[in-house]
């Protein structure tokens, strides 16, 4: 290592556990890289692993189910005056999953930079045997003290800005990691593959299975999920082949779909599961048949995304085969709107410009997403969408905004296509997709200030709860649509009986309330701002702009 004018020597030691520590035992497995000179630890990365564990009764049911969970750690000692070396930069993280059920994976992440450090000299002489574990007493800061602390260096998501999930892969256990001997696992790649429960299909349980080919063919994974509608009486399911080789990936997928139809959602929104089995279902969906090739290229350290995927498609209309869910609402379910039938040529592409930064979501900066679609055949049609986020933490304070906008392009554009704009897609003072057009923009913003109580976390015995932290909230959301031509005009008349109008203007309302837990809780009242309307209660789960 290079520091100033000096090279010092560093040894980097492979430390792996023995397996005659007593049980319990809590151990190091990694890299850790040592001063030579000095015999000084200057980096260490890797997990702990627990060696022999006498597991309860839930360990032992959690892991009969696949469950896994590794808790990483990442160290980074400084030289300071020439002759110590002491903490820089530590990460811990600590990843779970079913990781035999789906690949999905819960990440809880602590980052800690040390600045300013004063060097206490203090000669202390150690006595007896220093490798003999010594006890120690872990001091926990009053709930007061903890509330009370407001210096932070750094604003909330700053540090972990860079941060990826993937980062410890080539030192996770071996089931998670992309080398290895070739592999096969009965599993899904999202939770909604193996259960989920709609108006169109009821009940729908399904399963699948993974090949990963890693050093017998680096990057080749094949996948396959199956599963019924009980309730539509329906079979869905894919097989998809990829391979990725540096910083692109090259996919080949089949398969039969329920697809959402819903326009301008959120990054991770892929369909509600909880709320129809309580007679709540804000989606519409079409009965899509399709294959295609796509390629994926990532650029500039995974700043910027491309995606360019084509293949034949089928859309075909799929009424509701419940009429409300397993509780019982004072509403029935609605019927699933019109959708244009036939069979075509789907092409898409896309740029994703820093796909981490998301406004509902914790990473700080700006980012956005434009993608061109085009259909060919029986369905005929060019449409054009995009997306620019913003998210900024400065202290209590938090502001996000997020515009959308489209446009469809055709002279006989089909229904599905078309936008539609309402409470769920950020016009929250008005109804479930109130107005719609073949032209189409949605802006929101969000302005959320922590109040300074019950902000420490809660402890309950040996746990800790995250605090409360509530904030007062207030949003703005403005939409605008319009539909032009005469075969978009024809296509709103299939869409909806009665048919949408459009926003004839710009339509806007106004949210306030409060927001706890970081945001993802929200309880406040949202209304029209453009009309005389009244007040609606909104109940949010997810920072929703």
């Amino acid at each position: 290592m290079r520091v100033g004018d000096r090279d010092l020597p560093i040894v980097r030691v492979m430390v792996t556990p023995r397996p005659d520590a007593p049980p319990r035992t809590v151990a190091f497995n990694g890299e850790l890289d040592l001063d030579a000179t000095r015999h000084a630890l200057v980096r260490m990365r890797g997990h702990f692993v627990t060696i022999a564990p006498r597991r309860s009764l839930a360990e032992r049911v959690l892991s009969a189910g696949g469950y896994e969970a590794i808790a990483f750690l990442e160290l980074e000692n400084a030289e300071y005056e020439g002759e110590y070396w002491l903490p820089a930069y530590q990460r811990f993280e600590a990843q779970a999953g079913f990781t035999s059920t789906t690949e999905a994976r819960s990440i809880f992440r602590i980052i800690s930079r040390y600045r300013q450090l004063a060097v206490n000299d203090t000669v202390l002489i150690a006595a007896g045997d220093t490798l003999v574990p010594m006890p120690y007493t872990l001091n926990v800061a009053s709930g007061d003290a903890l509330a009370s602390f407001d210096a932070w260096r750094s604003d909330l998501g700053t540090l972990g800005r860079d941060a990826r999930s993937d980062d410890f892969d080539d030192i996770a256990p071996d089931t998670w990691r992309a080398t290895g001997a070739p592999m096969t696992r009965f599993r899904v790649g999202r939770l909604t593959d193996a259960v989920r429960f709609n108006r169109i299909e009821g009940l729908y349980t399904g399963w699948g299975v993974e090949r990963r080919f890693r050093d017998q063919w680096p990057g080749l994974v094949l996948q396959g999920t199956a599963g019924w509608a009980w309730s539509e009486g329906t079979a869905r399911g894919r097989v998809s082949a990829e391979w990725s080789r540096g910083r692109s990936r090259w996919g080949l997928r089949a398969g039969r779909s329920l697809d959402l139809t819903n326009d301008f959602r959120s990054a991770f929104d892929s369909g509600s599961v909880i709320a129809p089995i309580f007679s709540l279902d804000n989606y519409d969906y079409v009965d899509r048949r399709f294959a295609a090739v796509s390629v994926v290229r990532t650029l500039d350290h995974a700043r910027s995304v491309v995606r360019v995927e084509t293949g034949p498609a089928h859309d075909a209309y799929v009424p509701r085969s419940l009429r409300r869910g397993v509780f019982p609402a004072d509403s029935l379910f609605r019927e699933n709107r019109g959708v244009r039938e036939g069979s075509y040529w789907r092409s898409v592409a896309s740029l994703e410009w820093h796909p981490d930064v998301n406004a509902e979501f914790m990473r700080t900066g700006v980012g956005g997403q434009v993608t061109a679609e085009q259909g060919s055949g029986a369905l005929d049609y060019t449409r054009i969408d995009g997306r620019l986020s913003a998210r900024k933490n400065r202290g209590p304070l938090t502001v996000a905004a997020r515009l959308d906008g489209g446009i469809v392009f055709g002279d006989e554009p089909p229904p599905q296509q078309l936008f539609e704009l309402g409470s769920t897609q950020g016009l929250q003072g008005y109804d479930y997709k109130a107005f719609v057009g073949n032209r189409a923009a949605v802006g929101r913003t969000l302005a959320m200030l922590r109040l300074p109580v019950w902000q420490a976390p809660v402890r309950v015995g040996r746990w800790f709860l995250p605090g409360v932290s509530p904030a007062l909230a207030v949003g703005a959301q403005a939409a605008w649509s319009e539909l032009r031509g005469a075969g978009a005009t024809r296509a709103n008349v299939e869409l909806w009986d009665p048919v949408r109008p459009t926003t004839d203007g710009v339509r806007s309302s106004v949210t306030l309330g409060v927001r706890a837990f970081g945001g993802a809780l929200g309880l406040g009242l949202a209304r029209p701002l453009d009309r005389r309307g009244s007040w609606k209660l909104r109940v949010d789960f997810g920072q929703l702009l």
